[in-house]
């Protein structure tokens, strides 16, 4: 038996319209690794976002699609390598037709900075910087292999 952690970094969103969102993250800037009629998937550092139709996620996964009703239920978290990061980020994901609902500022539950934007079907987003004592920033860098003894900037 493998004892070995799985292999996890692939998000996948489903999403009502197709279109409107692929463009969305193409504004964004972040590089395709696969592209379709009713799939696509961009990179990011250590892990890659997969939009997919709503109903055909809901088919594929033998589940009824649930499009929310308004609000926040979960939050994608980008951390970043140095406080203004925070800051550049927002501002092209504003330029690129997000809703940013919390401006960069000092994070409020734990040393750093950080901001949150939806996209326009209201996925979250939130990014963050903290230093590198940040037990949850040492792991993410880990499980991305990027070294944690040295801080970026």
């Amino acid at each position: 038996m493998d004892h070995q952690l799985p292999l996890a970094n692939v998000i996948t969103l489903g999403v009502r319209d197709f279109a409107r969102e692929r463009e969305f993250y193409r504004r964004l800037g972040w590089p395709h690794a696969f592209d379709s009629d009713n799939f696509t998937v961009f990179e990011l550092r250590g892990a890659l976002l997969a939009l997919f139709g709503i109903d055909q996620l809901g088919t594929d996964a033998r589940a009824a699609p649930e499009p929310g009703h308004g609000g926040i239920r979960s939050a994608v978290i980008i951390i970043a390598d140095r406080p203004e990061d925070v800051d550049a980020l927002v501002r092209r994901a504003r330029e690129a037709g997000a809703t940013v609902t919390k401006e960069p500022t000092d994070a409020e539950f734990f040393e750093g900075r950080d901001a949150y934007f939806a996209d326009p079907e209201g996925n979250y987003w939130e990014v963050a910087w903290s230093g590198s004592e940040n037990p949850v920033t040492a792991a993410a860098r880990r499980a991305a292999g990027i070294a944690t003894d040295v801080q970026p900037g």
